[in-house]
């Protein structure tokens, strides 16, 4: 068997493996998506909720970058950007959800779940960074440094300027709408390739 059959084979098994796995991604980039739109149509109502939601986002993303640390074809400095950005997103995950119901402050609260929000963005998009520059002529690849790039910025935004709780709903809001379609978008791409 030659190295081209080989690395051939390989892909073909990553590809088989990513594409019974997309139904993943297009969960989260609907989920992410409505949550944007939602906190964009209505940002004085959505503070708290968002809190929560967006507690539940990291969750729900740290088991997915964690699951994808596992996935074969990765490279290992790829891996571990997964593994590393989706515990840390468990981790802040549970602590948002509890603080928030052992609120004392509401002007805290804003700060933390600020902070939580900027941290979360800037790990998702180095891994979603990391991971497209790594994945050399897989499918979606410059969808995923895209992506990497805009939730980097997201997250910088977030974390350098002082925001109000309806501008900080707006702000994630629209972020959250840029996820999604990125991510519903890839879902489609990574079940075409597969």
């Amino acid at each position: 068997m030659s190295t081209v059959d080989s690395v051939t084979a390989e892909e073909n098994e990553m590809l088989s493996a990513i594409g019974r796995n997309w139904l993943v991604l297009l969960f989260v980039g609907i989920v992410s998506l409505a949550v944007g739109i939602w906190a964009v149509a209505a940002p004085e109502k959505a503070f708290s909720t968002l809190s929560i939601i967006f507690a539940i986002w990291l969750l729900v993303t740290g088991v997915w970058q964690v699951i994808r640390a596992f996935a074969s074809g990765l490279s290992g400095g790829a891996r571990a950007l997964y593994l590393i950005t989706g515990i840390l997103s468990l981790i802040i995950g549970f602590v948002s959800l509890r603080y928030f119901f052992n609120q004392d402050s509401v002007l805290l609260a804003d700060w933390v779940f600020s902070i939580f929000i900027g941290v979360g963005f800037l790990m998702r998009g180095f891994a979603d960074l990391f991971g497209g520059i790594a994945a050399k002529g897989q499918p979606g690849r410059g969808w995923n440094i895209f992506a990497g790039i805009v939730i980097l910025i997201g997250g910088i935004v977030i974390l350098t300027a002082p925001l109000s709780v309806l501008a900080l709903a707006w702000v994630v809001g629209i972020w959250l709408i840029v996820i999604g379609i990125f991510e519903i978008i890839a879902a489609f791409m990574v079940r075409k390739a597969a």
